[in-house]
């Protein structure tokens, strides 16, 4: 499985994919690198695609 991150800082309708520096989405393979980006977000969440 695959797992992206969303940033809700603004709410929803600011919602947007983390990406890296090179404006490519980030995309992990395990929930636990996810969640750790996650927590560095001021609003993220994890999603499982």
């Amino acid at each position: 499985m695959n797992f992206i991150v969303i940033e809700m800082h603004g709410g929803p309708e600011c919602a947007i994919i983390v990406t890296d520096q090179d404006g490519n989405n980030l995309v992990f393979d395990n929930r636990e690198d996810a969640e750790a980006d996650a927590a560095d977000c001021q609003n993220g969440f994890v999603v499982e695609l």
